[in-house]
């Protein structure tokens, strides 16, 4: 059975990915290692926590990681995850201060470095924590079994500028180490991430399961007590949740789901409009090295079933 590191800023989509990934008996998750993103490193830890402990894994290590990126100042989303990063659900931290030290990229390096070939990542998050452990282990790359990162846009729009996706924007220098490393990748960007939701026919399936999981995935974004209220969030209550990382687990479970390609990949560092943007060459006219499995498109219904199914499953069986 495969083994990941799930590398995290949660997140709300971070929280239906890992509730996904806690529960699936299709690969086993180590460890989580925490980073900024959505929100600040000590929030994205907390809410790791409140996850691990819902989802019946309390024992997961989480390893603190990364507060900002290579370069420059970090851009949190507490405008789409609100403050907490997990919209309205309210849960408490069930171990509050034992963040312990900001180890992530040690530990994941001696794991990897530990068990060569066998350990993968899930980088759900801006790619800081894992550019490190590359940089650090001359040997990690080639350690480690597979890197899957959300992030990128090959042939669509940005969503944290015109031309790019928030993970890869919050640190382009580390993405750019990532996709230049030699290992195995797969990006899961903004090409199948936005055709996938999480429709609110679904939603109250998740609801009425009756599944703490479900529940507290629907809590997030305020159903049912503020779904009528689109003040706040008015696109997930209208559109369903969109729930960017959930396609990185649905692609571990079951890549027949998914349509990909092999491509040159690089990241735009200096771009005055375009940094952060994933240059994917669509054909072999530059001569690039193909390094990146992009995906371009997903069985979104498909995905959003096995999901809900999953999670609405949890708790609820005798």
């Amino acid at each position: 059975m495969e083994r990941f590191i799930i590398d995290t800023d949660p997140g709300i989509d971070d929280a239906g990915a890992l509730f996904w990934a806690l529960t699936t008996d299709k690969f086993h998750v180590e460890a989580l290692t925490t980073v900024f993103g959505n929100v600040n490193v000590q929030k994205a830890t907390a809410n790791a926590r409140k996850i691990t402990h819902l989802s019946g894994r309390p024992d997961l290590p989480i390893w603190v990681g990364a507060p900002r990126p290579l370069v420059g100042e970090p851009n949190f989303a507490e405008h789409i995850h609100r403050p907490s990063g997990v919209g309205y659900w309210e849960y408490a931290d069930p171990a509050p201060g034992t963040d312990g030290p900001t180890e992530a990229v040690q530990k994941m390096i001696e794991l990897v470095m530990s068990n060569p070939g066998e350990i993968s990542i899930m980088a759900l998050a801006p790619l800081t924590n894992v550019a490190l452990a590359i940089s650090l282990e001359p040997k990690f790359a080639e350690n480690v079994r597979r890197i899957i990162y959300m992030g990128g846009a090959a042939l669509t729009w940005g969503n944290a500028s015109p031309v790019a996706s928030a993970n890869i924007f919050n640190d382009p220098e580390a993405a750019q180490i990532v996709v230049q490393s030699g290992a195995k990748l797969t990006q899961v960007g903004l090409d199948v991430c936005r055709k996938f939701s999480v429709t609110p026919d679904r939603v109250e399936k998740l609801w009425t399961s009756g599944s703490p999981m479900g529940r507290a995935l629907c809590e997030m974004i305020g159903y049912p007590d503020r779904h009528q209220d689109t003040t706040e969030m008015p696109e997930w209550k209208t559109e369903g949740m969109h729930l960017n990382d959930v396609p990185c687990v649905a692609y571990a479970i079951n890549p027949h789901w998914f349509q990909s390609r092999h491509l040159c990949v690089d990241v735009e560092l200096d771009g005055k409009h375009t940094r952060g943007q994933t240059v994917v060459q669509m054909i072999d006219r530059w001569g690039g090295a193909r390094n990146v499995d992009v995906l371009l498109d997903i069985d979104a219904a498909a995905v959003a079933d096995a999901l809900v199914e999953s999670v609405s499953a949890f708790g609820t069986r005798d």
